[in-house]
């Protein structure tokens, strides 16, 4: 990830603004840091004192992994709170297109932000691309169902507030963290199931029979559901078709060997995250 100037200096000196200049021109100018040939994915990195978290940011690294095209990652904390959360950043006045928060990619002049929308553009220029115009919308429509199941996951370990750590709230949220297990863990797993059926009897992929983005989406949200719900996981008998999926496109080359590699990031135990 990116450091800061290593000139700055340790004492406590008033910082001189030409310096200021120069710091908020290589946080906020994140262009001139990326060539036109290189993909850039900003993603929160380990809070300080944390643990790290593959988060939203697996999602497209997934497809990175999947296709072979290599990115650099930047997952400093403060250069990400510095682009998506200063107040020179705020609305209209941050520098180009807005984007709300990562994650985010860039490559050279061009970024853009919302991980489905992320997916489904690199899906395309990747090849990872249904065929036709059927398939195209539905797997738009698969691959917003599948954020939608993460997001509402996410949000049963925040019950008290939606942007607070989990830590701060474990003991008010764990009714909707059980009632999320008992009800609507079951509901979002056996529509991704017939999902999955309804295209060749579920022996192949979501949509056509190809791998496409919405394929690898599908097998986070799987993997993150048995880390985080490992029993539910293991007891639920009506999902056969997703867990041989999961195992099956797991053992692709690419992916097989990022998830051996110290690339892969552990789940970090909260949130499907």
């Amino acid at each position: 990830s990116l450091q800061f100037d290593p000139e700055v200096p340790r004492r406590r000196s008033r910082p001189r603004p030409d310096r200021i200049r120069r710091y908020t021109d290589f946080l906020v100018g994140q262009k001139v840091m990326a060539s036109d040939e290189e993909w850039v994915l900003y993603y929160w990195g380990p809070p300080p004192g944390g643990k790290p978290f593959p988060g939203r940011g697996e999602f497209i690294r997934l497809i990175f992994e999947e296709t072979g095209v290599k990115f650099r990652e930047v997952g400093d904390h403060k250069v990400l709170l510095e682009m998506f959360f200063s107040k020179a950043q705020e609305g209209t006045k941050q520098e180009g297109f807005p984007h709300f928060a990562p994650p985010l990619i860039q490559k050279g002049n061009f970024r853009l932000s919302q991980t489905p929308v992320i997916c489904s553009y690199l899906g395309k220029q990747f090849g990872l691309w249904p065929e036709s115009e059927d398939d195209q919308w539905h797997a738009d429509q698969l691959n917003k169902t599948i954020h939608d199941f993460i997001g509402e996951g996410r949000l049963a370990f925040h019950g008290r507030n939606p942007v607070e750590s989990y830590y701060t709230q474990k003991e008010e949220t764990q009714p909707y963290i059980d009632r999320f297990v008992k009800t609507r863990l079951p509901r979002w797993l056996a529509h991704l199931e017939a999902t999955l059926k309804a295209n060749r009897g579920g022996q192949g992929f979501l949509i056509g029979d190809k791998l496409t983005y919405v394929d690898l989406a599908l097998l986070h949200v799987l993997r993150a559901t048995e880390s985080q719900f490992p029993e539910a996981w293991a007891a639920n008998d009506s999902i056969p078709l997703l867990k041989a999926f999961k195992d099956r496109i797991s053992a692709r080359p690419n992916l097989a060997a990022y998830f051996k590699s110290d690339r892969c990031i552990p789940f970090e135990g909260n949130s499907m995250m």
